[in-house]
Parts: structure tokens; sequence; C-alpha cells
């Protein structure tokens, strides 16, 4: 059995979600690997976090990168009582 977190994001937004960035302090941000796709419109994904981040804090930063380049805005989400985000 792996140690790994996991996670949904649902895209209901009409664009493909095509990065996806966590931070702890809203300054310093790290990439998910989305894949080429990334996550269509409509479309749910699970994404596993690094297993350096089993120790981390429950709440992250999260923003997301869309296919026009435009951004959302960063919001913090604890992950260990809601692991699921939606976008849109």
């Amino acid at each position: 059995m792996s140690d790994q977190f996991t996670f949904q994001v649902t895209n209901n937004t009409d664009l493909a979600i095509t990065q996806l960035w966590a931070s702890l302090d809203d300054e310093e941000w790290a990439e998910f690997d989305l894949g080429e796709s990334g996550i269509p419109s409509g479309e749910t994904m699970t994404i596993a976090w690094a297993e350096h981040t089993n120790d981390s804090p429950c709440e992250w930063y999260i923003c997301a990168t869309y296919e026009d380049e435009s951004e959302s805005d960063s919001a913090v989400f604890n992950f260990c009582e809601e692991p699921a985000l939606v976008f849109g």
C-alpha cells in the first residue's frame, strides 16, 4: 500500500486547467504535474501529493492556471477535512 496522499480536482469552468499550484505561505509555489492535457472542462482528476509533503500541515493555498493563461485567485483549502476541490 502506498503512503501517498491524493485529492480530487473537478473543473467546472469553461476552460481546461493547465497548471495547479500549491503553497504553504501564498508566496513560494510548487506545481503539480497534470500531464499533457491538464484537467479538461467538466472533468475530475485524482492528484497525488509528493511524498515529502506527508508531514506537512493540512492547510494549503491552491491556485489554478487556465488554458487562456488566466489564473484563479489563491484560496486556502484544508486537505485533512475536504480532499476534493472544485473550480468553477
